[in-house]
C-alpha cells in the first residue's frame, strides 16, 4: 500500500516506487529484504526531485490468513530545483576544477543521481581523500542550497614494490620505484617519476633479459578545458628480447578528452625515440638484419590517435557492457622520424552475465604499412593475449643452432588477429578473498604480411586457469593446451603457463 503518490508526476510514477520493493504479491515476507529497500525507496523519491520527502512505513500481520501488508507512507513536500552552490576545502584553480566537474547547475531539478554523479568525477580527479556532496538543510524551501567540501589528499607519495612472472620460456623479476608530487609546479599538475627494472632468466639457457623503464611525466588537468588532460613524457628504455637488445631515450606530447561523454575518450599525441640495438642474435643473418634496420640506429617520430568507448560496468573486473578501441599511428619524417609507417590496431571486448558467471569475449587485429621498424612490429602469446604460446612466441621466427643448442628467435610480423573467449566462474571466499576458476579458447596468429593471414586457420588453444580476486585485481595461473599448426609455430610442448595479475581482456 503506497500513500502519498499518485500518477500525476511523471518523474514519480507509482509502479516506479513499487519496483523498489522486491517482494512480490504471494511471496514469502523477508523482514532482511524489507528493510534493505527503505534506503532505495527514499532514493527514488528524492531522485524524482522531492528534496524534503519523508517515509514511514509500517508491516501489518494478518495472523488469521497469514499474511503481511507492507504500508509505505510519504510525505513529499516541494518538487525542489538546485540553488546555491558553496564549495570549501580549495580555492584558485583546484577549487574551478571543482566546479566544472559538478553535475548539476542552479535551477536544474533535484536529483540524487547528479549528487552522486558529481562524488564520482572530484574522486576521479585523484586529488582528495574526502568529498562531501550534501544539501544544506533550510526548511522546506523548493531551492536547495549545496555544499561541497573536499579535502586534498597527501601531495607526495612514494611507490615501491616488486614482483615475479612465469611463463613457459622465462623467469622474470620485477621492481619499481615510483615519487608522485601532486600540485606542482601549479595547482592542476602533476609530476611523475618512475622506475622499472625487470630480469628475465631464459628457461632454454640462452641467458638473461634485462629490460629497464626510466619515465619522467608532467601531467595538467583540465589543459584547455575540464576533463581535458595535457601530458609531456621523457624516459629510457633498454629492452632485451629473444632477437636484439634495443636501447635509447624517448619523449612524447599526448592530450586526452571526453567526446560528449565520459565514456567516449579521444586522444592524440607524437612522439619520438632514438634506439641503438646490441646483442642481435647470430641466427639473425645480415639480409634479415638490414630488413628489420637492425644494422642502424632507428629514429622514430610518429603521430598517435586513438578513440575508446567504454561501455562496462567496472574497468577492472566487468560482468556487462562492451569496450571498443580503434588506435592509429603515422611514422613520418613529419614527426622527426626517419621511417613511413602506419599502424591500425581495432580492439573489441564484450562481457555478459549469466548467473554468476561471466562470458568474456575479445577480438583485435592489428596491421602495419611501409617501411616498419622493428620494434613496432607484432607479436602475440603470453598471459594477455594468446595463452597457448609464451610470451612473444606467436611470431615469424627464425631457428637454429647456437653454441650446440638449438634456438627460437621470434621478431615480429606485420599483421596479427587474436580472439578468445572465455567463463569466469566464481567458486568461494576464503578471508574475503574470492577464489575463482576460468575456462578458456584463444586463437590468433602473426604473419609477415597481410596475404598470409587467414582467419580460418588460426592457432587454436583451450585451456583453464585459477583465479584469486584481490584489492590489487585477480592474480591468475592459466594453463593452455594448443591444438593445432603444431609445426608451424614455436617448437616444443604444446602445454603453456601463465602466472600474472589482472583478467586477460
Amino acid at each position: 500500500m503506497i500513500n502519498g503518490i499518485t500518477n500525476t508526476d511523471p518523474d514519480l510514477p507509482v509502479t516506479k516506487v513499487r519496483a523498489k520493493l522486491p517482494l512480490a504479491d504471494g511471496q514469502n515476507f523477508e523482514y532482511e529484504v524489507y528493510e534493505k529497500a527503505k534506503e532505495p525507496l527514499m532514493t527514488v523519491v528524492q531522485d524524482a526531485g522531492y528534496a524534503h520527502a519523508r517515509l514511514d512505513t509500517t508491516v501489518y500481520a494478518d495472523r488469521a490468513n497469514h499474511t503481511a501488508i507492507v504500508e509505505l507512507d510519504y510525505t513529499l513536500g516541494p518538487k525542489c530545483t538546485f540553488g546555491d552552490v558553496e564549495i570549501t576545502g580549495v580555492t584558485g584553480d583546484l577549487a574551478e576544477a571543482v566546479r566544472g566537474r559538478l553535475q548539476f547547475e542552479t535551477g536544474q531539478q533535484y536529483s540524487i543521481g547528479a549528487i552522486t554523479a558529481t562524488q564520482r568525477a572530484l574522486y576521479g580527479l585523484n586529488r582528495f581523500s574526502v568529498v562531501q556532496v550534501q544539501p544544506v538543510v533550510d526548511g522546506a524551501s523548493a531551492s536547495v542550497r549545496m555544499k561541497v567540501a573536499v579535502t586534498e589528499a597527501a601531495r607526495h607519495e612514494v611507490k615501491l614494490g616488486g614482483g615475479f612472472g612465469l611463463d613457459p620460456t622465462a623467469y622474470e623479476v620485477r621492481g619499481r620505484a615510483g615519487y608522485t608530487i601532486a600540485g606542482w609546479p601549479f595547482p592542476l599538475d602533476t609530476v611523475s617519476l618512475d622506475f622499472r627494472p625487470a630480469y628475465a632468466i631464459m628457461r632454454d639457457g640462452s641467458g638473461y633479459q634485462p629490460r629497464i623503464r626510466a619515465l619522467a611525466k608532467l601531467e595538467r588537468q583540465d589543459f584547455l578545458w575540464t576533463y581535458a588532460k595535457g601530458e609531456v613524457e621523457g624516459g629510457y628504455n633498454y629492452l632485451a628480447v629473444e632477437a636484439y637488445t634495443s636501447y635509447g631515450p624517448r619523449s612524447r606530447l599526448g592530450f586526452s578528452t571526453p567526446l560528449g561523454t565520459q565514456k567516449l575518450q579521444l586522444r592524440v599525441g607524437w612522439g619520438i625515440e632514438h634506439l641503438d640495438f646490441r646483442d642481435i642474435s647470430p641466427l639473425i643473418d645480415p639480409a634479415l638484419q638490414m630488413s628489420l634496420g637492425l644494422d642502424h640506429p632507428q629514429r622514430i617520430g610518429q603521430y598517435e590517435q586513438a578513440v575508446i568507448l567504454d561501455l562496462r560496468d567496472h574497468p577492472i573486473e566487468p560482468r556487462l557492457g562492451a569496450y571498443a578501441e580503434v588506435r592509429l599511428a603515422e611514422g613520418t619524417q613529419y614527426a622527426g622520424g626517419a621511417y613511413e609507417f602506419i599502424q591500425l590496431v581495432p580492439d573489441l571486448r564484450g562481457y555478459v552475465p549469466l548467473g554468476s558467471v561471466t562470458l568474456a569475449g575479445r577480438a583485435r587485429t592489428g596491421s602495419l604499412f611501409g617501411d616498419i621498424p622493428a620494434t613496432q612490429r607484432f607479436f602475440s602469446g603470453g598471459a594477455s593475449n594468446h595463452r597457448g604460446f609464451g610470451e612473444r612466441k606467436l611470431s615469424p621466427f627464425v631457428m637454429g643452432e647456437v653454441d650446440g643448442e638449438t634456438r627460437f628467435v621470434p621478431y615480429g610480423g606485420t599483421s596479427m588477429l587474436e580472439t578468445g573467449v572465455e567463463a569466469r566462474i566464481p567458486i568461494t571466499t576464503w578471508r574475503k578473498i574470492g577464489i575463482g576458476t576460468v575456462v578458456f579458447v584463444d586463437g590468433g596468429d602473426v604473419t609477415e604480411s597481410m596475404d598470409e593471414l587467414d582467419p580460418m586457420n588460426l592457432h587454436w588453444a583451450v585451456g583453464t586457469g585459477l583465479r584469486l580476486m584481490t584489492l590489487v585485481g585477480p592474480i591468475r595461473l592459466d594453463l593452455g593446451y594448443r591444438l593445432n599448426r603444431l609445426d608451424d609455430a614455436a617448437p616444443g610442448s604444446r602445454l603453456a603457463f601463465h602466472l600474472s595479475v589482472g583478467e586477460a581482456y
